[in-house]
């Protein structure tokens, strides 16, 4: 069964532990630009959207495919709102899309129970 919390929750819960890495980096004047920051962040979505995706517990096909679009949809407004106004050209950088993507496939690999 789908919740509003499962919904949103979950994933504003791994775009703010996302968001705070980043902050810190910037904070200890890190540079994110690095591969590293790449792999790290995408281990965080992966491990995130892992545990989510499994704790929604979703029974059916038409509930992990509303999820996993509700949840990019979510992860898109929460960037335009806090992160576009500071990071000029983040919605041209591939590296943007390819969070998405794995935002909108994952689930749909690891949500449906089994």
């Amino acid at each position: 069964m789908l919740t509003w919390q499962k919904l949103v929750l979950y994933p504003l819960a791994i775009w703010v532990v996302i968001y705070l890495f980043i902050c810190a980096l910037i904070g200890f004047k890190i540079s994110t630009t690095a591969d590293w920051v790449m792999i790290v962040t995408t281990l965080i979505s992966v491990i995130g959207l892992f545990i989510a995706s499994k704790s929604a517990k979703l029974d059916s096909w038409k509930n992990v495919i509303i999820l996993a679009i509700v949840w990019v949809l979510v992860m898109f407004v929460l960037d335009l709102v806090l992160t576009v106004p500071f990071v000029p050209g983040y919605l041209t950088n591939w590296k943007t899309f390819f969070s998405y993507g794995l935002v909108l496939v994952l689930p749909l690999i690891f949500a449906k129970e089994k």
